[in-house]
C-alpha cells in the first residue's frame, strides 16, 4: 500500500545505520574540535582576534547562544575544549547516548556560535545533523549502551536477552532526507553563471589562493583545458543527480546505493583541491543514514562472517572492560510516548523554520514563492546556526582573488607581517598580488574576507590590539610595532588555458593604519598597560 511505501522510504531508518552514523559523525565532530583547538589562541580567548566582549558588544546575529562567551583565558579555553572532547568521545563509544546527544548539541552550538562570524556551510551541516538526529536512538547498535545492556541481561537470571530495535520511524528521518536533497538542489540550481556554462568554473575556483591546496595548484597548472571543463560539468551534473537519488521514491534501494557510491567521491574531490573546512567530512557523515534494511541484508550476506568476527572481537573487549569496572546500564530503548511526541513536534517546528529560511535565502527560488517568515522562525534558525543559503561558488566562482597584507615595522627596523606569519604559509607576501598558495584555515580565510568589509569594522579595534601584542608572541621586546598599514590586496586570476601566467594586480586598498604615539624605546603593553588602546589606529 502507498502509505507503507512512503513510510518506509521517507520516515524509516535502520538502527544499524544509526549506529554507524553515530560513530562516523562523532569522529567528524572530534576532527572539527581538533582543528579549532589548534587555533584556540586566535579565536577562543580574549587575547585573540575576536575577544568575547567584542562579539557580545557587536553580535554578528540577532539570536546567539554560546557557553564559550564565558571563557576568557587560554587555561579556561583548554579545559572547556577537553570537556567537549569527552562528550564527543562518549558519543563515538555510545555511552549514555541519549544524554550525550543532548550534550553534543550544546557543545556543537556553543563552539560554532562563538565564531559565527567565521562559519561556513560545513558548520551548518554539522549543526543540522546534531539537531535532526536528536530524537533518534543512536545508541541502539554498535554502542557501549547495547553491550552493557546485554551484559546486564546475562547477569540477571530471570531476564531475557534484550532484542535491539531493527528500525525506527520518525519525522526526523524525513527532515534529514529533505535537508540534504535541498543542499544539492540549491547548490546546483544557483550555479547558472558563465563559468558553469562554458566549463571554466573549476579553473577559477582553483585560483582562490586562500582556499587552494597544493594538489589544487598542481591541477590548475597541469590539467588540460578539456579536463578542467570536464570536471566543471561533472560537478554540476553530480549535484543534480545527488538531489534526484536522495529524494526519489522510485527504485529506492538502487538510488540510495548510487548516492552512497557517487556523492562521497564528489566531496573528497572538493577537499583534494580546496580547503573547505568541515564541509566535506560533515557531508560524508550523512551517507550511512541512507543504508536501508535491504542494504544491510546484502552486506550481511556478502561479508557476514568477517563482520560477525569483527563485531564479536569488539564486543568481547567491551564486555571485559565493562565487567571489570562494574558498569551499570539502562536499556537503550525507544523514548517514552511523551518524549517521542515532543521530539516529533520539535522536528515539525524546525522543518517549518527551515522551509521559510530556504525559500527566502536562495536566489533560485522564484519571487512568487517567497513569504515573510514569522519572527519565531528566525530564532529557531539562528540559535542553533542552521542557516539555509546553499550556493557554493554560485552563480560562479569569482574571477578575482584577495588577501590581507600587513606592512609593519618593528623598533629594531624589521619589516614584518604579523597576520600572515600565523595565518598563511607566506609569512611576508609581496603585497601586490595574492601568492599562488596561502594555506589558510577556514577561520583565517573567513576572517581575511570579512575584516576589510565595512560591515565588520567594529572588529578592527581587536585586530589592532592583537597586532600590537606582536612582541608578546615573539618573545622579543624589540619587536614592538612603531607603525603598520593593513591593506586589502586584490588581483585578477589568469584565464582558462593560461594558468601558468601570473595574476594581474588590481588594487591595494589600505583600511587600517597605525603610528606609535611616542618616541624612543618600546613601551610594554602587558601587564603595565593591559587595557591601552592605540589612539591613532582607525
Amino acid at each position: 500500500m502507498w502509505w507503507r511505501s512512503l513510510r518506509d522510504t521517507y520516515l524509516t531508518v535502520d538502527t544499524r545505520s544509526l549506529g554507524v552514523f553515530r560513530i562516523v559523525f562523532g569522529l567528524v565532530l572530534l576532527s572539527d574540535l581538533l582543528r579549532r583547538w589548534v587555533e584556540l589562541s586566535y579565536w577562543y580567548v580574549n587575547s585573540g582576534l575576536l575577544p568575547n566582549h567584542t562579539l557580545l558588544w557587536r553580535p554578528p546575529a540577532g539570536h546567539q547562544f554560546s557557553l564559550f562567551f564565558t571563557v576568557s583565558s587560554p587555561g579556561e579555553a583548554h579545559l572547556a575544549f577537553a570537556l567537549c572532547a569527552l562528550v564527543y568521545v562518549l558519543l563515538v563509544l555510545g555511552f549514555r547516548t541519549r544524554w550525550v546527544q543532548l550534550l553534543a548539541v550544546l557543545v556543537r552550538v556553543s563552539l560554532n556560535s562563538r565564531l559565527a562570524v567565521l562559519e561556513n556551510g560545513g558548520d551548518m551541516v554539522m549543526d543540522l545533523l546534531c539537531l535532526f538526529t536528536l530524537p533518534l536512538p543512536l545508541g541502539q547498535r554498535f554502542s557501549l549502551d547495547a553491550v552493557g545492556q546485554a551484559l546486564r541481561a546475562e547477569r540477571d537470571e530471570a531476564g531475557a536477552k534484550p532484542q535491539p530495535l531493527v528500525s525506527v520511524v520518525s519525522l526526523a528521518v524525513l527532515g534529514l532526507i529533505l535537508q540534504f536533497a535541498a543542499i544539492y538542489f540549491f547548490n546546483a540550481s544557483s550555479k547558472n553563471g558563465v563559468g558553469w556554462r562554458d566549463g571554466s568554473a573549476v579553473h577559477y575556483a582553483l585560483h582562490q589562493d586562500k582556499l587552494v591546496t597544493w594538489i589544487g595548484v598542481w591541477m590548475r597548472e597541469n590539467l588540460p583545458v578539456w579536463a578542467i571543463r570536464g570536471l566543471t560539468r561533472a560537478t554540476l551534473l553530480t549535484e543534480w543527480v545527488g538531489f534526484a537519488v536522495i529524494i526519489t521514491p522510485f527504485f529506492v534501494r538502487q538510488s540510495r546505493a548510487l548516492a552512497v557510491c557517487l556523492l562521497p567521491p564528489l566531496h573528497l574531490g572538493f577537499s583534494l583541491g580546496l580547503n573547505l573546512g568541515g564541509f566535506t567530512p560533515a557531508m560524508l557523515a550523512f551517507y550511512p543514514l541512507l543504508l536501508t534494511h535491504e542494504h544491510w541484508a546484502w552486506l550481511t550476506q556478502r561479508f557476514g562472517e568477517r563482520l560477525r568476527a569483527g563485531r564479536e572481537r569488539v564486543e568481547g573487549a567491551a564486555r571485559r572492560a565493562l565487567s571489570s569496572i562494574g558498569a551499570r546500564f539502562s536499556a537503550p530503548r525507544e523514548p517514552s510516548g511523551t518524549r517521542r511526541i515532543l521530539g516529533e513536534v520539535g522536528v515539525v517546528l524546525v522543518l517549518v523554520a527551515i522551509t521559510f529560511e530556504a525559500l527566502n535565502d536562495n536566489a533560485a527560488v522564484p519571487t512568487a514563492l517567497r513569504f515573510r517568515a514569522p519572527a519565531w522562525t528566525k530564532a529557531v534558525i539562528e540559535y542553533p546556526r542552521i542557516l539555509q543559503g546553499w550556493r557554493m561558488f554560485a552563480p560562479e566562482p569569482p574571477r578575482t582573488d584577495a588577501m590581507i597584507f600587513v606592512d609593519a615595522r618593528t623598533a629594531s627596523g624589521r619589516q614584518v607581517d604579523p597576520y600572515n606569519e600565523v595565518a598563511s604559509d607566506q609569512h611576508y607576501p609581496s603585497g601586490l598580488v595574492v601568492p599562488r598558495h596561502m594555506g589558510q584555515s577556514q577561520f583565517f580565510v573567513m576572517y581575511s574576507d570579512r575584516i576589510a568589509n565595512v560591515g565588520y569594522a567594529a572588529y578592527r579595534q581587536a585586530f589592532s590590539e592583537w597586532l600590537l601584542a606582536y612582541p608578546e608572541r615573539t618573545g622579543e621586546p624589540s619587536d614592538c610595532l612603531l607603525k603598520y598599514d593593513v591593506y586589502l590586496v586584490s588581483d585578477r586570476s589568469p584565464q582558462l588555458g593560461k594558468s601558468t601566467e601570473p595574476p594581474t594586480p588590481l588594487d591595494r586598498q589600505r583600511f587600517m593604519t597605525y603610528a606609535a604615539p611616542w618616541n624612543g624605546p618600546c613601551r610594554p603593553l602587558h601587564p603595565a598597560q593591559p587595557g591601552k588602546k592605540p589612539s591613532s589606529a582607525h
